[in-house]
């Protein structure tokens, strides 16, 4: 399995707690889909919330998101180094 980096641009007037429940509604989806959600952070000042997720394939991790309230930007393999 790989680690992959959702990269979301926040809606206008998003607060954290609007991220945070999207979050938990891509939690829900990515373990239906068998994939393991590892965490996520937010900057609401900075208008930006990341996303990691172990998966086999960037199309799971993007299928996974189809129903988060923050648009996904981008999603990128990365290696976790610690």
């Amino acid at each position: 399995m790989s680690v992959f980096l959702g990269i979301h641009k926040l809606k206008e007037g998003m607060s954290e707690d609007d991220v945070r429940n999207g979050y938990e509604t891509y939690k829900k989806s990515a373990l239906e889909a068998g994939l393991k959600p590892l965490g996520a952070v937010v900057s609401v000042e900075k208008g930006f919330a990341y996303c990691q997720t172990e998966a086999e394939t960037l199309e799971q991790v993007r299928d996974a998101h189809a129903n988060v309230a923050a648009p996904l930007e981008e999603v990128v393999m990365v290696t976790p180094l610690v």
